[in-house]
C-alpha cells in the first residue's frame, strides 16, 4: 500500500443547452462566438437571448481568433491537485478582435504551456495573440500564443 496522493483530474467543462456550440466546434478545433442574427452584436457569455435586442437563437459564428492581450495572471501555488506539476503558468483574457473576451492559457509556440514570472516573457498589456488549440484528456480548448503579427488561428 501507498500513501502517495491519488492524481486527480482536471476539471472539465459541462456543456448545456447554451454552450454544446461552443465545445462541438473545439473538438473540431474551431472558435466559435455566438451573434445575434438581428442586430449583429456578438454575445458572450453564451445565452438564448441576444443581450442587446431580444432576439432569440443567435448564430453560432466562426472567428479566426485573432485578439490582443486584455489582462493576464500567473497561477501559482496552490491550485487544485490536477494542476500541481504545471504551475506557474499562464492564464490571459484574450479580447478578440470581434470584442468578447474568453479566458484561456497563454502557450508557446510549441503549444507547450508558458511557464514564467510574467516579467521574461515579453508579456505586455494590449500585444497581439494568435488562437492555438490545447488538447486536456478528451477536451480540445482553444489557448494563446504571442503573436508579433497579425493573430491567426
Amino acid at each position: 500500500m501507498s500513501d502517495a496522493p491519488v492524481p486527480r483530474a482536471a476539471p472539465v467543462p459541462v456543456p448545456d443547452a447554451d454552450t454544446a456550440p461552443f465545445w462541438e466546434a473545439a473538438r473540431e478545433r474551431r472558435l466559435v462566438v455566438p451573434r445575434c442574427a438581428s442586430c449583429g452584436h456578438w454575445i458572450w457569455q453564451p445565452k438564448p437571448l441576444c443581450p442587446r435586442c431580444s432576439t432569440p437563437d443567435p448564430l453560432w459564428t466562426e472567428v479566426d481568433g485573432a485578439a490582443r492581450l486584455a489582462s493576464w495572471t500567473v497561477l501559482r501555488p496552490p491550485v487544485l491537485p490536477a494542476y500541481a506539476e504545471r504551475v506557474p503558468f499562464v492564464i490571459v483574457l484574450a479580447e478578440l478582435d470581434e470584442g468578447v473576451r474568453l479566458v484561456g492559457q497563454l502557450v508557446g509556440d510549441d503549444g507547450t504551456l508558458l511557464r514564467t514570472d510574467g516579467t521574461a516573457e515579453g508579456i505586455a498589456m494590449d500585444a497581439r495573440l494568435a488562437l492555438r488549440w490545447r488538447d486536456e484528456g478528451d477536451w480540445t480548448l482553444p489557448v494563446w500564443t504571442l503573436s508579433s503579427g497579425p493573430a491567426t488561428g
